[in-house]
């Protein structure tokens, strides 16, 4: 009796499946159970996910998965014990977490700290925005904040190719319940960060207000594969508004870890932000993409009369003095575009419309629009172009400018800078002397 019983058992557990196959939309089921080998779903989001409990070492595989097909199933991946037992919870693609799991080393090497003990800077509300962040001393640039890891990956095809917002919504929670306790605190402080909040914010709201991404390489064994994309988590860093004129400069090193600097001196009193979208967008694209996201990730969980005012981005440099149709905004936007303008033929080593005046005017409407958190790339701009008209000691200034910058905005071992050094190192050697002139004929 036993065999018969045990076929219609297994009977019940596939008919489901071939159901699901030939509808649309079914396949996006939660649960997995490793039957013989082989993995069943089932569309069954509504269901408890049974609790489980990952083991303290090494990477865990939890079996609970979604996605289109078995064979672009994403699931989800937990180390208890990474970076320093910080942990890391993990939403992809098998082949994805395998490259995760030969990082396990590298990825211990996030420092995963703040540099002040004290910190220098407190939580407090700011008009408009909510929540934010203060100096409550004088910070100079180039000090360096915070260093820490990403406690959640998600790969960028999951939101499109999990269609169900509840089942996205239901794996990511349990995805996080997985992290050490101490790390899923501050996650939960950040989705809950003040007592108003009546319920925590959903995670992918979070993430996608916080667009913080790393990129894992191709698989040696198929270099024509492209690279993955995945949204990352720090919490730590979420209490930080946004502004398009930020004070701080972040970036993402080699160990995923996210790394936060002055780069504009405050005073005490001063709020502490970031930008989370590029600042050189135009007006009118950052406005809307703050007002979404940003606003949608401030007021959700608040109570309606809690709700901050969000038409638009709050920050100066999207809403000056005197209104989006002010003359402050004209100006602004007349030497964005201006910007953009030069930094195009600047770019091009064969434009024929480079000069000193037009260098000089670059660097100077960036630093006019307090864009201090993009000066690397205008210095190394302005280095090379200098360069190419023969300009030496204009090129050497930049080229030590362009350094100092790009330590703040990419580390002291970033690529930019590496290349910046050895250009002032030797000016006159470097490919970049008379290249211009070379190409007018005005050189040798």
């Amino acid at each position: 009796m036993a065999r018969p019983l045990l076929q219609m058992l297994l009977l019940g557990l596939l008919a489901p499946l071939t159901t699901a196959a030939e509808s649309e939309g079914s396949s996006e089921g939660l649960v997995a159970e490793a039957i013989d080998q082989k993995l069943i779903f089932a569309s069954n989001f509504s269901s408890p996910i049974t609790p489980q409990t990952p083991p303290l070492q090494g990477w865990w595989a939890s079996k609970i998965c979604a996605g289109p097909s078995q064979k672009d199933q994403f699931c989800i991946y937990t180390n208890r014990r990474v970076a320093k037992g910080r942990g890391m919870v993990v939403i992809t693609h098998q082949d994805e977490f395998e490259k995760l799991e030969k990082m396990e080393d590298h990825l211990s090497k996030a420092d995963n700290k703040f540099y002040d003990d004290p910190v220098p800077f407190v939580e407090t509300p700011v008009l408009q925005k909510g929540l934010g962040v203060v100096a409550n001393k004088t910070l100079r640039r180039n000090r360096p904040l915070m260093s820490f890891s990403p406690v959640l990956l998600v790969h960028r095809d999951f939101f499109d190719q999990v269609p169900n917002k509840k089942e996205r919504a239901k794996m990511l929670d349990t995805a996080v319940s997985y992290l050490p306790p101490e790390t899923l605190a501050k996650v939960n402080k950040w989705r809950q960060p003040t007592p108003e909040y009546t319920s925590p914010r959903s995670l992918e709201t979070l993430l996608f207000a916080h667009p913080f991404e790393v990129v894992l390489p191709y698989v040696w064994r198929t270099p024509d594969a492209p690279h993955s994309r995945h949204a990352a988590a720090y919490p730590e860093v979420g209490v930080f508004q946004h502004d398009c004129r930020p004070n701080l400069a972040w970036y993402i090193d080699e160990h995923f870890e996210l790394k936060l600097t002055v780069a504009r001196k405050t005073v005490p009193g001063e709020e502490l932000t970031i930008a989370y979208i590029d600042p050189l967008k135009p007006t009118e694209e950052r406005s809307q993409w703050v007002a979404h996201y940003r606003g949608k990730a401030q007021n959700e969980g608040l109570p309606a009369e809690k709700h901050t005012h969000h038409d638009g981005c709050p920050c100066k440099a999207c809403s000056p003095p005197g209104g989006p149709g002010g003359e402050a905004a004209r100006e602004q936007e007349k030497r964005l575009k201006e910007i953009l303008a030069i930094r195009s033929e600047l770019r091009n080593y064969d434009s024929t419309k480079v000069n000193v005046e037009m260098i000089e005017k670059f660097v100077k409407l960036v630093e006019q629009d307090r864009l201090h958190a993009k000066f690397a790339e205008a210095y190394e701009l302005a280095a090379l172009n200098f360069n190419y008209l023969g300009e030496d000691k204009k090129a050497k200034k930049y080229a030590d400018l362009a350094v100092q910058a790009g330590i703040v905005e990419g580390g002291i071992n970033s690529n930019d800078v590496v290349a910046m050094r050895i250009m002032a190192s030797d000016i006159k050697g470097h490919y970049s002397y008379k290249y211009t002139l070379k190409r007018r004929g005005l050189a040798k």
